[in-house]
């Protein structure tokens, strides 16, 4: 009987104990969540804030920096080429190096000489091609980008179909004959090397003098690539 009135004594103890952790711990984490809501996020979004007055002191140099390093400027450029290989050239700071950017990708770099620079035989692509570049200090800053160039490659020869004259054609009368036709819309025509004036829908007219007796014509269509179609026509003519 004793005994078992002894057991009941550590068992109650051992409940009480047992409370009073558990009462110790949620006074604990009571205070502990007073602590982080009064002191700890203020304290983090100081934390928070210091970290973005670095960030923003950095990308703010680097800004400034590429501001004193002023961009290159190209020289003029074609819109439209039928040559792979083009010419760069430009000019910039004087003691600054100039990477050359092709389609959007690192092509090659060039110093400076008297305030110039140049990029000999650049590859084109078919089709429309970018170019821009970037200054290149000798303590290793950067300008931003300069202004973007685009050229087309085109290799293609005009399309030209020539309606007016036909061939061996004769005329009499009036020596000035009509040479008409289609062709590209952005394509001029000459015939005997006079300008043609063409539409919108790439439809091309003249009136042309001629001489008496058997001759040529000769009709040019280029494009602004400068490609070139060629058809010729012999005529004759007589008063």
């Amino acid at each position: 009987m004793k005994q078992r009135y002894r057991i009941n004594r550590l068992a109650k103890k051992e409940e009480a104990a047992t409370v009073k952790r558990i009462f110790a711990l949620s006074a604990i984490s009571a205070l502990l969540a007073l602590f982080m809501f009064t002191l700890g996020i203020p304290l983090l979004g100081k934390f928070a804030d210091f970290l973005e007055l670095i960030l923003g002191s950095q990308n703010q140099q680097q800004s400034q920096e590429r501001r004193n390093v002023p961009p290159p400027n190209f020289d003029r450029i074609p819109a439209a080429t039928n040559s792979a290989n083009l010419n760069i050239r430009g000019f910039a700071a004087e003691g600054e190096s100039v990477e050359l950017y092709l389609n959007d990708n690192p092509s090659a770099k060039a110093d400076t000489a008297s305030g110039n620079f140049s990029f000999e035989d650049i590859k084109l692509q078919d089709g429309e091609n970018t170019i821009a570049a970037k200054s290149l200090s000798s303590a290793g800053q950067e300008s931003e980008f300069s202004k973007t160039l685009t050229i087309k490659l085109d290799t293609q020869s005009p399309a030209l179909n020539v309606e007016n004259p036909q061939e061996n054609q004769s005329f009499s009368g009036n020596n000035r004959i009509k040479v008409s036709g289609k062709t590209d819309q952005d394509s001029q025509v000459y015939a005997n090397g006079f300008l043609a004036n063409i539409n919108s829908e790439g439809q091309f007219e003249i009136l042309i003098p001629v001489a008496e007796g058997d001759s040529q014509v000769e009709i040019r269509a280029i494009d602004e690539a400068g490609n070139v179609t060629v058809e010729k026509r012999n005529i004759h003519f007589s008063k």
